[in-house]
């Protein structure tokens, strides 16, 4: 009987186990020099596959994000208005993110805008004074 050949389910077994702990700590360098045991006191869970639990609950999260974030890129690219040469308008779908363009256009160039709501979408839209 060849040993190598015996030991191989066991070691690739072994590997498997330790794949969530590799990546976390090629991901997250911060984490790179924690002990397995360590990684798991980070998360607050008490074993591996709470951890590939816990990783599988992040990934989902992730993965509602982008779509929304997609949504997000419809809306924007879903709006008609357009400025006086005839170019479509950006829409910002927060009033926050439009006021700060508007700081950083006056900084940076200069440039006065002001904000107005978008008549077809929930967002809103900037102009040169």
């Amino acid at each position: 009987m060849n040993l190598k050949k015996s030991l191989k389910p066991i070691k690739k077994k072994l590997s498997n186990r330790d794949k969530p702990f590799i990546i976390i700590r090629q991901l997250y360098t911060h984490l790179s020099d924690l002990s397995n045991k360590e990684i798991l006191d980070y998360y607050n869970v008490k074993n591996i596959k709470a951890l590939e639990q816990h990783i599988e609950h992040i990934k989902k999260i992730l993965k509602n994000q982008i779509e929304n974030y997609k949504e997000e890129l419809e809306e924007i690219n879903g709006c008609f208005c357009m400025d006086s040469r005839g170019e479509f308008k950006y829409l910002y779908n927060r009033k926050k993110e439009a006021t700060d363009q508007i700081e950083y256009s006056l900084k940076t160039k200069q440039l006065k805008l002001i904000l107005y709501p978008c008549p077809y979408h929930c967002g809103w839209h900037l102009s040169r004074l």
